[in-house]
């Protein structure tokens, strides 16, 4: 694993309950803020237990592929969620 991709998994670990922020958010906290796109191919291959649904777009949207999963785990976190869309978190970008 390279650098880059252990910074993107370290900033992802450090999630707090609650915190929901973009794929960019995390790109900029890892270190290059243009790379947004790299940290969705991480995430989407690589084996982890990291809190994944805590990442989403930067419109608010969550993946379609796991938007029933990831509504659950973000609305037990105290997220709003509707229609598919995070309207409100207690941390992160969309607080």
């Amino acid at each position: 694993m390279t650098e880059w991709e252990q910074a993107i998994l370290i900033v992802i670990a450090s999630l707090r309950t609650g915190e929901v922020v973009s794929y960019g958010d995390i790109a900029r906290r890892a270190g290059n803020p243009r790379a947004a796109r790299s940290v969705g191919r991480l995430l989407a291959s690589t084996e982890h237990s990291l809190p994944w649904w805590r990442v989403i777009r930067a419109d608010g949207t969550l993946l379609r592929s796991h938007r029933k999963t990831q509504t659950e785990l973000l609305t037990a976190e105290g997220v709003v969620v509707k229609a598919g869309r995070v309207r409100k978190a207690p941390l992160g970008r969309f607080s």
